[in-house]
């Protein structure tokens, strides 16, 4: 009852061995907190330097955005590079091109170092325009691109889709893989050399204040000369970095397809499809994606799924897709992620946020930096990335933004509540907020008319959360966290879980609830 309802074929085709949780205290010279590609990536690369390596996944491996994303390996970002240039300068956009670049390489070293069967392939990618009206953007997109030493060229009109595009633009020898595969394959590699992998451990807090650093989990405390957290938003306040990003959700379907196209395709039109194929040994797969939006500020999210599904019917004549899923992601407020230390008063907690999107790159980026600086090693990003940096011209507008929005929220979700529904109109299959007794709970009612309520109010921060139709789950708006129906903690920056709301039966006088 607590899953949320994606359907992801990267998790469904990719079976893994389960691993336990931790046993207890331990002591570990690094402790990698998230089981995506991010801390994956990080685990292995300090596996191989012969660090010892812990790393602590709070649900199983590669169930957060790693495997539900779409698994394109790719420094074609849509149109990123002219808006660096323009924000950042020419030599910051290079790096960050350069970056993009060397993760696609060292993906590809890795896969073919320690044999990953991750059907990996070559293929190129396009962003692209159907309409007159955006072409000079890609015009400039290509120049950038070009300046930042990109492997890109004009693509004219003609990019292998069943429809005409006014313009696109190419990134020759980019890679499409399954990412889920590739990560158990760098899990194997982790554990060869010594390193332990567990799972079903949520941890809760870093301290880094003593002689060593301590990461309290529900299990245990690990103790650790340094600690990565790799959980897509820090769990952590420390760095502000829930104000610094903005969490968005995106959707995507596939299907087994006979004939898809051969590239990675992503239009510049709203709303934005992103287009690839797959190939393993049972055949092909499109994969079609899109419809993005701020979490928990989007009270029809299903709606997104049925506007792919007709996409993808009107343009490839795919029937009803076998698989959807959504994917969360944040967005930096000055267009770079940021990775390095929590906070420069914290040199041995690390951080890695803000991957926009792309984090198949920007992950494997971010995992040769903070395993370098841990090494001890010089890094030719870490400036670029670096998570401390104070760039108030750049960022402003975005932090007051997401703050204005936070306390919106809290006060127009606050008098809303005055008018909400009473639990007992709560129609099959239906959650919402309703009032219970003068309170705010998120109830949602089965479709056998059993209810399950929980507090309204996310533990991060005290928003009250959104209910996101999609997914079935409890989402919320400020800051992203996401929650299940009882009240599980899917996404964070929350660490607590919604408390549980005792209701009677909507046919008696409700009093006021009993929260355990």
């Amino acid at each position: 009852m607590s899953a949320p309802r994606h359907n992801s074929f990267w998790m469904e085709s990719a079976g893994a061995e389960a691993h336990a949780p931790l046993p207890g205290d331990l002591r570990t010279e690094v402790a990698v907190i998230g089981g995506g590609i991010t801390g994956l990536t990080t685990a292995y690369l300090l596996a191989c330097a012969g660090a010892q390596v812990v790393v602590v996944e709070a649900d199983t491996l590669c169930s957060g955005a790693t495997g539900f994303t779409t698994g394109k390996v790719t420094s074609q970002h849509s149109l990123i590079y002219a808006s660096l240039i323009d924000h950042h300068g020419i030599e910051r956009a290079t790096i960050y091109a350069q970056a993009q670049q060397a993760a696609i390489d060292r993906i590809a070293s890795i896969v073919a170092t320690d044999a990953i069967d991750c059907d990996i392939a070559r293929a190129k990618a396009y962003v692209y325009t159907e309409t007159s009206e955006r072409e000079d953007e890609l015009a400039e997109e290509l120049a950038a691109a070009i300046a930042c030493g990109l492997p890109v060229d004009d693509a004219h009109g003609d990019i292998g889709l069943p429809w005409e595009v006014a313009r696109a633009i190419s990134f020759d020898d980019q890679l499409l893989f399954h990412p889920r595969r590739y990560c158990l394959g760098l899990v194997d590699q982790i554990v060869r050399r010594g390193g332990v992998v567990v799972e079903r451990t949520r941890a809760s807090a870093v301290d880094d204040s003593d002689r060593e650093c301590a990461v309290t989990t529900e299990h245990g405390v690990i103790r650790a000369d340094a600690v990565v957290v790799a959980t897509q938003t820090p769990f952590l306040d420390r760095g502000g970095f829930f104000a610094r990003t903005k969490p968005v959700r995106s959707y995507v379907l596939a299907a087994r397809w006979q004939d898809p196209p051969d590239g990675m395709y992503i239009s510049v039109d709203s709303p934005t499809r992103s287009i690839r194929p797959h190939a393993d040994a049972d055949g092909s797969v499109l994969i079609v994606g899109g419809g993005g939006h701020p979490t928990g500020r989007d009270d029809h999210t299903d709606t997104h799924y049925e506007e792919l599904q007709r996409f993808a019917t009107e343009r490839f004549g795919m029937p009803t897709a076998e698989w959807q899923w959504s994917a969360q992601d944040f967005v930096p407020a000055d267009g770079l992620p940021f990775i390095g230390p929590i906070t420069a008063g914290s040199p041995r907690t690390f951080v890695a946020t803000g991957y926009a999107k792309w984090g198949m790159t920007n992950g494997t980026v971010a995992a040769m930096v903070i395993s370098d600086a841990i090494l001890g090693r010089a890094n030719p990003w870490a400036a670029t990335f670096d998570s401390t940096r104070v760039d108030a011209s750049r960022s402003i507008g975005t932090v007051l933004s997401q703050g204005a929005h936070t306390i919106k929220s809290i006060i127009g979700d606050r008098i809303a509540a005055i008018t909400a529904p009473d639990i007992g109109e709560l129609g099959p299959n239906e959650g919402a907020v309703v009032r219970v007794g003068g309170h705010r709970v998120a109830a949602f009612c089965d479709d056998d008319g059993t209810i399950t309520a929980v507090s309204a109010t996310c533990t991060h921060l005290g928003c009250i959360v959104h209910f996101n139709d999609a997914e079935r789950t409890w989402d919320c708006p400020c800051h992203g966290s996401r929650f299940s129906l009882d009240g599980q903690v899917i996404n964070g920056p929350a660490t607590a879980n919604l408390t549980t709301v005792h209701v009677t039966p909507p046919s008696t006088t409700d009093p006021p609830p009993n929260q355990t």
